[in-house]
């Protein structure tokens, strides 16, 4: 066997000269990152049909009476999630009005029930909001978040319609300023700086809707 032979691993790549392991360091960290890129677009699920029948007590066979495949699954995963999610929001809502609350509180209350909904359903929230919903559909009908949308757009308009308030950008602006400022902060919360005091969300959905409040005038 040759010297250059004898330097190639088992997969055909040629070894690196001694001392350059830096090297080699670098150039896993680089196809790791090549393959989560790929994984970013295959937008692949985590979980398998056959790990839900376990998870269920049911033969796997038993899952394609219900659902075709994972997608299907996903897809109605996700619509329930944001079903539960927006009655969730509207209970808030109507809790807080039962109080007499004004319409800026009720948009308070339906954005810590936003915080409490992530918190208790963490993996249906990754899905929800971690992956592309639309792609799980065969029918072309509306992506599933479009319910919750509609949620904080009509939240936004109650503060219009009985304070009278008025945002320079409209109340569009305003409703995907205040969810995407949520989402924002619980995707920190979840991933970084080991801070995971429930309490420090509610605070800030406090802080963002008052935030979101003095931009408009009235």
């Amino acid at each position: 066997m040759s010297s250059v032979e004898s330097q190639r691993t088992s997969t055909g790549r040629r070894r690196n000269p001694r001392g350059q392991g830096e090297r080699l360091r670098a150039e896993i960290l680089a196809a790791f990152a090549r393959l989560l890129d790929q994984k970013v677009e295959e937008n692949a699920l985590p979980v398998s049909l056959r790990e839900v029948s376990r998870e269920v007590g049911i033969a796997a066979q038993s899952m394609y009476l219900h659902f075709a495949d994972k997608d299907e699954l996903a897809r109605a995963a996700a619509e329930d999630g944001y079903e539960r999610l927006v009655a969730m929001l509207r209970d808030a809502d109507a809790e807080a009005a039962a109080h007499g609350a004004a319409a800026p509180d009720r948009l308070r209350a339906q954005a810590g029930a936003f915080y409490a909904f992530a918190l208790a359903e963490k993996g249906i929230f990754r899905l929800m909001f971690g992956h592309d919903a639309s792609r799980f559909d065969t029918s072309g009908g509306p992506h599933p978040a479009a319910l919750l949308w509609q949620q904080w757009l009509d939240a936004v308009h109650a503060c219009e319609r009985e304070d009278g308030l008025r945002w320079p950008y409209g109340a569009e602006h305003a409703a995907i300023a205040l969810w995407s400022a949520l989402f924002g902060r619980f995707a920190l919360w979840t991933a970084t700086f080991g801070q995971h005091d429930p309490e420090a969300l509610t605070s800030f959905a406090h802080r963002m809707v008052d935030t979101v409040l003095r931009d408009a005038r009235e």
